[in-house]
């Protein structure tokens, strides 16, 4: 609420005070409060709207959706089209002469094109528009090879016009899609750019904002890029200096532009935009242990690491871990096992210490000799934890279709609320495409493992591996992670679970549900996840029996809690079948806020925890960055406090553990002993 009350101080300061109980009533309809994401981009919103540059922009661009929109009178056939969760709807036709109409008034208009099926899976859109403004002569767009967004006309005599776009098949080629038009009645100019990357052929989009130099006025927040070409633009832009622009994709690093000046009625064309992946989710030389091959120890224990070492000298083995703008990280101890080297692998057994702080890290071997010289790595793959968990709790989902950035967007929401939830570790179970999903789940305090199903990106093993491998969490419990449909076989799932004859937990995160019986009850596995498939969505197979609880649809998760061996909870609100229900346009109705810069300025800090779900989340987790010290704790139970080792901040981390009723607020307070 002081958040809230400080930025209508601010807004007060820009806008005419008969604005002020507007703004009050948007905040009393979400009942009093509102989480920090959503509140920042109501602040940000209304001080775009309300603000001189804001109404001049406002007044400036009017957007018209094509779906849906009586307004825009069709010929042909048209359906209304939104490939796997995109962000928008279009209006699709694939007819050769299916034509929209539309009159609008202004003196410039725009075009934003729908985006083009996923390179894994559907077909891009092939067919040409023809488009004609009043009558001046007809220009020509062709999808495939032109930025989603496209300046149709300018410099129009203000007033009523008429747009006609009519589809054309081009030879055996065919199909558009059309999310709506952009109008404008003053000087306007546009922005071209090409983004591309790192793993090309898995960046798809990416969402960019444009921005005042500080940030505070947003003009622009799009989903850009035609993935064929790389080509981006942003049209009917209002004219002005010291443009920000701002690239991001989940899984690359997101990087920024300043200093760009739009000119009125001709396009700007800066610097093609090359993104590099995030390090988070870029392996280096590394066998295991990886993403979905997870070291899971306590502290003392040891692990086995194999690596490109070539005919080099291992120097150094160092496991780092990021605490918000710091860090902490051991050098540990280890000895080679040079029975298992060949040719340019290695393999060595580190060793934890005792005193080793719990936590997901980084892998680091440090290797020597000529121009082998360098870093081997394997981000987030050694968890330590203090104890193994007798009973887990999992945090599951699958067939998200997460194929881009909009789709990655929920995924890392979803991410933020296993974090709050305490998850032991998240199960993704039929994913799409690798580059945008280790990205997303970057964010995630635990491992996870992923499979890959019926719409994956080839090429995902370079991020998870083989689909199938095991993971052990501790000696009792063995996780098998299976990406194969089950005809495919079972020779190697079954080798990997007899390696396992006294684990008392067995799980598998499949692709799909019909493993054979016999293989379930001879390997008495307690839970089997999947994501794709017939049959009740959570059944029992088998004599043992295996609890079978599977995707139900593409808008929810699921929490899974375990007692004595057994699936004990994996449904929402007591129903028999129901997942937890989680919207792709709803920020989370599970979210903490902080009283103040959770960033190590503050050595007292309150953490509000609000849940408006139907069921609570006992023994949830959050976490504090603190000056270095020892701190107490009021509403919550202290799991772990762990210094960083940075010489110029020094921070502490400080993990609670706390119960969170259904449909309630808790808070949690940090301050020094």
């Amino acid at each position: 609420m002081g958040n809230f009350s400080m930025n209508v101080t601010v807004l007060s300061c820009i806008v005419s005070p008969d604005m002020c109980p507007f703004i009050c009533a948007i905040f009393r309809q979400n009942g009093g409060e509102m989480s920090m994401p959503r509140l920042d981009r109501l602040f940000h919103w209304l001080f775009f709207v309300f603000s001189p540059a804001g109404l001049a922009a406002k007044d400036n661009a009017a957007w018209i959706p094509a779906a849906g929109n009586t307004e825009i009178r069709q010929q042909g056939v048209w359906t209304e089209s939104r490939f796997r969760y995109a962000e928008a709807g279009s209006l699709a036709s694939s007819e050769n002469g299916a034509a929209l109409e539309l009159n609008f008034e202004g003196t410039g208009i725009s075009i934003r094109l729908g985006g083009h099926n996923v390179p894994a899976y559907g077909p891009p859109n092939l067919g040409e528009l023809i488009v004609k403004v009043d009558d001046r002569d007809p220009v020509t767009i062709r999808p495939r090879g032109t930025a989603r967004e496209l300046v149709l006309a300018h410099s129009l005599v203000d007033g009523a016009h008429r747009l006609i776009v009519e589809h054309r098949s081009n030879g055996q080629d065919s199909g558009c899609r059309i999310e709506g038009f952009r109008t404008w009645s003053k000087p306007c100019g546009e922005l071209q750019f090409t983004v591309n990357g790192e793993a090309n052929a898995f960046l798809v989009d990416a969402r960019v904002r444009l921005t005042d130099h500080s940030e505070k006025i947003t003009y622009r927040n799009s989903l850009v890029r035609n993935w064929m070409t790389g080509q981006c633009c942003l049209a009917g832009l209002p004219p002005g200096k010291d443009y920000h622009l701002i690239i991001e994709a989940a899984g690359w690093k997101t990087q920024r532009l300043d200093g760009i000046e739009i000119e009125a009625g001709k396009p700007t064309t800066i610097t093609p935009i090359h993104l590099v992946r995030s390090p988070s989710t870029v392996i280096t030389r590394f066998r295991f242990p990886a993403l979905n091959r997870p070291a899971i120890r306590k502290p003392g224990d040891t692990f086995r690491a194999r690596f490109l070492g070539y005919d080099t000298e291992i120097s150094q083995v160092r496991l780092i871990r990021r605490l918000a703008s710091a860090s902490i990280s051991r050098t540990i101890r280890f000895e080679e096992d040079l029975t298992k080297a060949y040719y340019y692998d290695r393999e060595i057994v580190a060793h934890l210490p005792d005193d080793m702080a719990p936590g997901l890290y980084d892998l680091e071997v440090s290797i020597d000799g000529g121009r082998r010289t360098g870093i081997c790595r394997s981000p987030r793959s050694v968890h330590v934890v203090r104890e193994f968990p007798k009973d887990p709790v999992l945090v599951t989902f699958g067939h998200l279709d997460t194929s881009a950035q909009y789709q990655a967007e929920y995924l890392e929401r979803i991410a933020t609320m296993a974090n709050l939830i305490g998850a032991d570790m998240v199960l993704n179970s039929n994913a799409v495409n690798p580059a945008y999903i280790s990205g997303a789940l970057s964010r995630l305090k635990t491992p996870h493992l992923v499979n890959f199903g019926n719409h994956q990106f080839f090429g995902h093993e370079q991020w998870y591996g083989d689909p199938v491998n095991r993971v052990d969490f501790g000696q009792d419990i063995a996780i098998l992670n299976y990406g194969h449909p089950w005809h495919h076989g079972i020779d190697l799932a079954d080798a990997l679970f007899s390696q396992r004859p006294n684990a008392t937990l067995k799980i598998i995160n499949a692709f799909e549900q019909n493993a054979p019986l016999e293989f379930l009850d001879r390997h008495r596995v307690s839970l089997i996840h999947d994501a794709h498939g017939t049959g009740g969505r959570v059944m029992n197979l088998g004599v043992t029996p295996t609890r079978r609880v599977g995707k139900t649809n593409a808008i929810s998760f699921r929490v899974i809690r375990f007692k004595d061996g057994r699936v004990e909870k994996c449904t929402y609100n007591g129903h028999e079948t129901k997942p937890i229900p989680f919207a792709r346009h709803e920020d989370p109705p599970l979210f903490v806020s902080y009283s103040g810069p959770n960033d190590g300025s503050d050595s007292s800090v309150t953490a509000t925890i609000t849940n408006r779900y139907l069921d609570p989340f006992p023994n949830g987790r959050v976490r504090f960055f603190l000056p270095q010290g020892r701190y107490k704790a009021s509403g919550g139970r202290i799991e772990s406090q762990v210094d960083s080792d940075d010489r110029e901040k020094r921070l502490t981390e400080v993990t609670v553990r706390v119960d969170i009723p259904a449909e309630s607020t808790v808070e949690v307070t940090l301050a020094r002993r």
